[in-house]
């Protein structure tokens, strides 16, 4: 599949398995490999790029700011 060029390192090749969507927004879910990766976007943008389940897309990842949580200790 191939990139097109970007500042983002983190890709993730797989198959589109859900897209949810609205009037204004859409939840497009995607299996690559053993990860789940979920992109919101817009439903604008998920129509024109066709995303439908059984797709094949890539989703780019740059994180500035990534939360980790851990539970409480007792």
């Amino acid at each position: 599949f191939p990139h097109s060029r970007t500042s983002a390192r983190n890709h993730f090749t797989g198959i589109v398995t859900k897209v949810t969507k609205d009037l204004v927004m859409a939840q497009v879910e995607i299996q690559a490999g053993p990860f789940r990766v979920v992109s919101l976007m817009s439903a604008e943008a998920a129509t024109e790029l066709g995303l439908e389940p059984g797709s094949r897309a890539t989703a780019s990842v740059k994180a500035t700011n990534v939360v980790v949580d851990v539970p409480e200790s007792r």
